[in-house]
Order: C-alpha cells, then structure tokens, then sequence
C-alpha cells in the first residue's frame, strides 16, 4: 500500500496536507505507552496504539491533540520475540509535528530496542 493511501485509510491529517514523511510508513497497531516530557520532567503519561510507522516518524492515537514540537518519549510493544524468546520493546524519543482530534505525528529523535525480560515458565 503506498503511503498516500496508508494515510487515506487511516484516522491522521486531512488528505488535502501534502506528504511530508521520508520514510515509507507501514499501517500497524501497536500497543504503546507515551510520556509528555518538559526538559528532564514527565508531565504526563498514556497508552494508546499506533496508526502507522516507520524509521522516521509515527502517528498514534491520544485521547486529545498535543502541541506541536512538545517532546515524547514511547514504549512500543514489538510483536516479534528476540531469539524467538525475548520480548522486544521499541523505545522511541521524538518530536510532534502535527496533531488532531484522535492523533497525533512525531518526528522520531532517537530509537532502540530492548528487552522487557524473559516470560516465566
């Protein structure tokens, strides 16, 4: 699916905006937890899931719209198991670009994975 119809499937901004993403964004659900932060503070935290990712940017849901250039950072739940074993974690630092009623898009800043430790048996 190229992205202009990725982003005319899915709850984002409006088709009449003009492609901006340099990364080819593939429409995925994650679950995934946010933190609203003010320099080294968190301000605030929620869950919520993807809409649509890629190596440069995200667009998730938000219960209300962000302001833009406010900084985030997100626990993403990765949907494959390291070694087949491990849970994975995507932590992601970013930035908002833009955002809705229902959304918001975040220029990804930095990103790695982690381990969230081996399930118990």
């Amino acid at each position: 699916m190229e992205l202009a119809e990725a982003a005319l499937s899915a709850p984002g901004p409006a088709a009449h905006i003009a492609e901006r993403r340099t990364g080819r964004r593939f429409k995925i659900a994650l679950d995934l937890r946010w933190k609203l932060l003010y320099g080294r503070k968190l301000s605030e935290s929620e869950v919520g899931r993807t809409i649509d990712l890629s190596s440069s940017g995200l667009s998730f849901q938000t219960s209300r719209p962000l302001p833009a250039g406010a900084n985030l950072e997100f626990s993403i739940s990765w949907p494959v198991l390291l070694r087949n074993v491990a849970p994975l974690q995507l932590k992601v630092i970013g930035e908002v670009v833009r955002s809705g009623n229902g959304w918001a898009a975040v220029r990804i800043r930095h990103h790695d994975f982690r381990t969230t430790g081996l399930p118990t048996r």
